[in-house]
């Protein structure tokens, strides 16, 4: 009997110790579970940060992108605008040149018909006397009467080219300007030499055609602007 009551004992023993262990496996089993769950989550969430982070990056740079394009449009419109105008004020002075140089060229064309058929020599004003300028009032008159002496327009043709030879070497001598009768100031005149304002207003006075005219202004125009620009200095005289 006691026999049999030692058994069920060591029986009962041994099944008890079999339930804790188990218990004590189950145990340990859901901890690991719970850690494993709780790595995903704090997965889960650094992938959002990262996602987030990323988001914010890109909206940031498509900002950067919009601010640089706006800008680099209010600059093109700022020169587009600058262009315009400085467009416009050339038109304006191109103008303003041409119409000035058309009334040069009217006032040389008369001055030229005059000067080839004078009908009453002593009625010529100083000023209407190639190289007045450079002469005596004795001297002007003189010439008056020299003009008046000659009987066919050839001869006073003759004479007026004699006297303009004449007045031209002494503008070079005495290094002054010989400002041909109808002729005014010249554009960038404050820059050149008297030889080369002297040469230029012979070169003008000698053309046949307005075109030949305009193109020898417009050319010399570009001269002087890009000299103006070498030196740094601003034109004042005009045509």
């Amino acid at each position: 009997m006691r026999h049999t009551l030692s058994i069920s004992i060591i029986l009962a023993s041994m099944l008890a110790l079999t339930f804790i262990t188990v218990d004590a496996q189950q145990g340990q089993g859901g901890g690991s579970g719970d850690r494993d769950q709780q790595m995903d989550r704090d997965y889960d969430r650094d992938m959002d940060r990262d996602r987030d982070y990323d988001r914010d990056m890109d909206q940031d740079r498509d900002y950067d992108r919009d601010m640089d394009q706006d800008r680099d449009y209010d600059r093109d419109m700022v020169q587009d605008r600058d262009y315009d105008r400085d467009m416009d004020q050339d038109r304006d002075r191109d103008q303003l040149m041409t119409h000035d140089g058309d009334q040069d060229q009217d006032r040389d064309r008369i001055q030229d018909r005059d000067r080839l058929h004078v009908t009453d020599p002593a009625s010529l004003r100083d000023e209407d006397i190639y190289g007045s300028a450079l002469m005596s009032e004795d001297e002007l008159n003189q010439y008056r009467n020299q003009l008046m002496n000659k009987e066919t327009v050839q001869a006073r043709e003759q004479y007026q080219a004699q006297h303009e030879e004449m007045m031209q070497e002494r503008a070079q001598k005495q290094g002054k300007d010989l400002v041909p009768p109808g002729q005014g100031a010249i554009y960038g005149g404050e820059l050149m030499t008297v030889q080369e304002r002297n040469q230029y207003r012979e070169q003008l006075r000698h053309m046949d055609s307005d075109a030949e005219r305009e193109k020898f202004q417009a050319r010399h125009r570009e001269q002087m602007n890009v000299r103006a620009k070498a030196l740094e200095l601003d034109i004042e005289e005009a045509e």
